[in-house]
């Protein structure tokens, strides 16, 4: 095995405490992705299949299961050598070792007693026509004389085309009946069903399938064994290969294979003469089809060693490829390697930014996660070139927050399509789906003009209906053969239509509106001369929505525990799905609303205000689902409030008054939305002497109630598209009462919770009458008040108070039960052993597991990032440097260090064996908020600026001792691509206001260079390093005499 020193290394894995993962799956812009789960126990992949866990090829097992089985219907293999049939990675006994790469997955056992050593690689196929997985197994003699050996290598059992995971858990003996196996004679066996499995009148014939083939150096086919008998003979369980050691190859090979109604295997066997030191390798290709003729073609062309080689090394090529944009180097190898892996897995679930034709963005690879620790979550992987998945708002707006700063042609894009899913109402839909096109009639017409008439007619009925960019070149392909090039397939794109890819999902998450000015920040720091252009220009829809809040007294419950929200949504006013997504003027009946980034701005400022609980303080969770913290789903009907969301809110607020004061003018707003403000702004005003108080303020929760639910049930109906022109001083100032009053409710809950800025508040309803009409009206509530939370000081932290007063915060939070001390990280909950199990299922957790107690790495991670934001820069350095994976022992954290986990186990957990230990693998939002840590310590806060109106370049990096290298240096890339190489006078703390740059040098495309001697260069040069012409830039930069901060 060859050591790689971008690659984690485990030996003896087996012996290791258990740990799930997975291939990345990305096969390239013209490939065809799958998944593929590994753990560390045998031949390590468990499961694998193409699109989502109805197309598997190997069975999908939870964790768990997965090390249970991994070893009996994983990869098998069987090598006889003097009559005794040794099985490499069965014995953990044996010396083993295992590579974890970006896109691949190397394994190797070295059994002295056999004299063999066995080592096996997987990766995902790059760049074709099909979605497969390759496994290579290099067997080499490593004894002292020469051997003859007879080896079997595969899967002991292949799901069949058309099987889909409810038929192989729930009815896999009668599923039996409908399976079959063709081609067995060709050497390329083809596993799937007859016809569609569904008991409904509707049957249709299956045409995809999923194959194998194996072949040795040479590229000839080998024979495969499809029935399991001949391999197992009489031991169903498939423990032992009875006919492999009662039988030579060339009896087995003789024997009548049953290729009908049982499930089938795959293995492929060879005979082998190796002297000392000889190795062989046999090659695999395991994957799925729509159909055969896909693999004929594929086939067409002898697959030999050099081609899987070249594949090989073309999905390493494409791991790096990908990630090259945040390639770091400093005094940590570990460091710089979990810099590409994070990147990498914040890809998958954000997507990958590419231009699409001359006018689009497009993003590839992205997924929601799913994985065998998170086996209630539906995956999906388009099966098709340009790749794409399904995810959630959440998910994919964070992880989608620096791309502008990776890809600075991004611009606007996500602010754009996140803005425009925020619906009338303030909410949004849950589901963020592949993103489709489609052309108009006229212009398809016009474009497909030039073919002939049949096929014409064809593409035109295919791109006048919604179509993703892999279905269109699949389709292009299917009609015109090899009869078209690309400036077609660009030409439909280019004058193709996006469409909406939102979904309702289920419920209204309180949170997920506060991600969206993350974006916002994040573009201005690359294009800070563009703030008021991109908050003026009219270009935002608005997502319609697909059900409506219920008005507050048609929401509550009586039970055995007093009063419950239990029915957030009006199910009456659920619509038909008429494919109409947007809001229209005219009520419906106009043209798609169109609205400026400040409207949207100004309309969740006052929906959110609007939904302030009774005391004033916290947001409410009234559409039935809390927030980031999805395991206090109880909470909504305890009539729960987020304070998290109110520190956001101020943010927002804070925000657009100084927009309004910085860019003076008009705002349009529609006539709707102005009564609403107009109507708040009144109550506000009116209420101001009753908001001082420290109890519930009643009167202004029902005033703004009211208005929020006559303003939600018009817009519901439907809209004028009329605007209200406001002056945006008067705007400034009624957002400036709008804060005064968030102010006063932060206040207030701080005073109830202590020392540490609360997150959460659930409400008694201790009076209440009974209305006529079946509701029920609140007439007093009482606030109780709930455990600490991590995510109310990450939400507080970004507010702007002075560092004092944070600094008090950290150290209260340091004392506090948030901070493990044992580990030196922070719980994303203290303890919630005394409250309610109303509160939902974290309170139901074994505690320091899962969202009970537990290191949640996105949230720990978004304190250090706020804490480094916040100018704590040593409390950072600390906390980094104890709490951040790559400077975690692999031993204790239990997996690689270069990849990320959603949680790791506190010392608050009963097994203390697994204190430390990271679970559920890498894909959580701890790879964007790392992603952000190290743009703010590579660049700083404000790496482009205007100064005195001049576009500027103005790096401040924060870095700690321990990451620079023994010559001073430290470098990152900038914007995707300008390598940037701090060369620092002494090997400490790099802190902004206690060092200088003392000068810069920029080396340009054509290898020309500009010195100067500044800190930060305006103008010419500026504009240079952003449109890329500038490659590389280099720094020295030394300490300021007699500071220390």
């Amino acid at each position: 095995m060859m050591r790689q020193k971008e690659n984690f290394i485990l030996e003896n894995y087996g012996k290791k405490s258990t740990f799930a993962s997975f291939l990345p799956g990305i096969a390239g812009i013209r490939g065809i992705p799958i998944w593929c789960y590994y753990v560390n126990r045998g031949q390590c992949v468990v499961s694998f299949g193409v699109d989502n866990k109805d197309h598997a090829i190997m069975e999908f097992y939870p964790a768990h299961q997965a090390y249970q089985n991994v070893k009996t219907t994983g990869f098998r293999t069987f090598i006889k050598k003097d009559g005794i049939v040794w099985e490499p990675f069965s014995d953990e006994t044996v010396e083993h070792s295992m590579q974890i790469a970006m896109n691949g997955l190397e394994i190797e056992e070295k059994n002295q007693e056999s004299g063999l050593r066995t080592n096996v690689y997987y990766y995902t196929l790059p760049e074709e026509n099909l979605g497969a997985l390759i496994r290579m197994v290099t067997v080499e003699n490593i004894s002292e004389k020469p051997v003859k050996i007879e080896i079997l290598d595969g899967m002991p059992a292949v799901i069949p085309y058309g099987v889909s995971m409810e038929n192989t858990k729930n009815m896999c003996q009668t599923a039996k009946a409908w399976m079959q196996v063709e081609d067995v004679a060709e050497c390329i066996p083809y596993f799937r069903v007859r016809a569609s499995m569904a008991d409904t009148a509707s049957v249709q014939k299956i045409e995809g399938g999923n194959f194998s083939a194996g072949c040795l150096k040479d590229g000839e086919l080998l024979a495969p064994i499809v029935d399991t008998s001949v391999i197992f003979s009489y031991d169903a369980s498939l423990q032992n290969p009875v006919g492999f050691r009662e039988h030579s190859l060339k009896e087995l090979y003789g024997m009548e294979q049953m290729t009908q109604n049982q499930f089938p295997c795959s293995f492929y066997g060879t005979v082998k003469c190796l002297v000392p030191g000889e190795e062989f390798t046999l090659y695999e290709v395991i994957g799925q089809v729509e159909n055969k003729h896909i693999l004929s073609d594929f086939f067409a062309d002898k697959k030999d060693d050099s081609y899987f080689y070249a594949k090989r090394r073309e999905a390493k090529e494409l791991a790096e490829n990908l990630t090259n944009g945040i390639d770091t180097k400093t005094a940590s190898k570990t460091f710089d390697a979990y810099c590409r892996y994070t990147y990498m897995d914040n890809v998958l679930r954000g997507g990958y930014p590419m231009r699409l034709g001359n006018n689009k963005i497009f993003y590839v690879y992205s997924r929601k996660h799913g994985d065998l620790e998170r086996d209630y979550n539906y995956f999906s992987m388009l099966p098709e070139f340009y790749s794409q998945g399904n995810g959630n708002f959440r998910d994919v707006n964070q992880n989608r927050r620096c791309d502008t700063f990776f890809a600075p042609f991004v611009g606007r894009e996500n602010i754009h399509e996140f803005y425009s899913l925020i619906q009338l109402d303030g909410y949004n839909p849950l589901n963020v789906e592949k993103l489709t096109y489609r052309v108009p009639l006229e212009k398809a017409k016009k474009i497909l003009s030039r073919l002939p008439e049949e096929q014409g007619e064809m593409l035109i009925g295919f791109v006048t209906e919604p179509f993703t960019p892999g279905a269109l070149y699949r389709k292009l392909d299917e009609v015109l053969k090899d009869n078209w090039d690309e400036s077609l397939f660009i030409q439909i794109i280019d004058f193709a239509e996006g469409m909406v890819n939102g979904n309702f999902g289920e419920g209204y998450w309180c949170d997920h509106w506060t991600y969206n000015l993350d974006l916002i920040f994040d573009y201005l720091e690359v294009f800070p001369e563009k703030e008021q252009e991109m908050l003026y220009e009219n270009v935002y829809t608005t997502f319609l929505s697909q059900i409506n809040i219920n008005r507050r007294f048609k929401r509550y419950e009586e039970t055995k525990n007093g009063l419950r929200q239990y029915h957030a949504l009006d199910e009456s006013s659920r619509r038909k799905d008429s494919g109409e997504k947007l809001v229209r003027t005219k009520y419906g009946n106009g043209d798609v609303l169109k609205v400026t980034l400040m409207e949207k701005l100004l309309l969740l400022c006052v929906t959110k205000f609007a939904a302030l609980d009774a005391y004033g303080m916290g947001i409410e969770m009234e559409g039935g689902k809390p927030g980031w913290y999805d395991a206090l789903n109880g909470m909504p009907g305890m009539f729960g409030s987020s304070m998290a969301e109110t520190y956001e809110l101020a943010r927002m607020l804070s925000y657009i008054i100084d927009a309004l004061k910085r860019y003076p003018g008009q705002v349009e707003v529609i006539e709707e939305l102005a009564c609403f403000m107009d109507e708040l702004n009144l109550i506000n005003r009116i209420e101001q002497d009753s908001l001082y108080r420290d109890d519930q303020v009643l009167s202004f929760w029902n005033r703004i109630n009211d208005a929020k639910e006559i303003y939600r049930d018009k817009t519901y109906s439907g809209i004028s598209g009329n605007k209200i022109v406001y002056r945006t001083e008067n705007l400034a100032e009624m957002l400036e009462g709008f804060r005064g009053t968030i102010c006063l409710g932060i206040k207030k809950a701080c005073r109830l919770s202590g020392g540490i800025c609360p997150t959460y508040f659930t409400y008694e309803v201790t009076e209440y009458e009974k209305l006529k009409d079946g509701g029920i009206r609140p007439l007093a509530f009482q606030v109780n008040t709930v455990p600490y939370f991590l995510e109310g000081p990450v939400r507080y932290l970004k507010l702007q108070k002075s560092r004092e007063e944070k600094k008090k915060l950290y150290q209260n939070i340091k004392e506090s039960d948030l901070y493990d001390r044992k580990l030196s990280m922070y719980k994303v909950n203290a303890s919630l052993q005394e409250a309610s199990f109303e509160l939902g299922r974290a309170r139901a957790f074994t505690p320091g597991w899962l969202e009970n107690e537990s290191i949640s790495l996105h949230m720990e991670y978004k304190y250090l990032l706020e804490l480094l934001k916040s100018g704590l820069y040593q409390e950072f350095f600390e906390d980094f440097h104890k709490a951040a994976v790559p400077f975690l022992d692999p031993q204790v954290y239990g997996r690689s260090t270069y990849e990320n986990s959603s949680f790791i186990a506190s010392s608050k957990n009963s097994n203390k064996s697994c204190h430390g230990k990271g679970f559920v693998a890498r894909l959580s939002g701890s790879t964007i908020e790392f992603i952000s840590m190290w743009k703010l310590m590579m660049f700083g806060s404000h790496p482009f600026s205007v100064e005195n109106e001049e576009f500027a370049f103005t790096p401040c990096p924060a870095v700690p001792s321990y990451l620079i290298r023994e010559n001073g240096e430290v470098s990152a890339t900038l914007l995707g691509n300008i390598k940037v190489t701090y060369c620092f006078s002494e090997k400490a703390d790099f802190i902004p206001g206690n060092y200088q740059i003392k000068n810069m040098t920029f080396t340009y495309a054509n290898g020309s260079d500009i010195y100067v001697e500044k800190d930060h260069v305006a103008g010419k040069i500026a504009e240079d390093i952003r449109s890329g012409k500038v490659v590389e830039i280099y720094m020295e930069a030394e300490k300021i005499p007699d500071t220390e901060k």
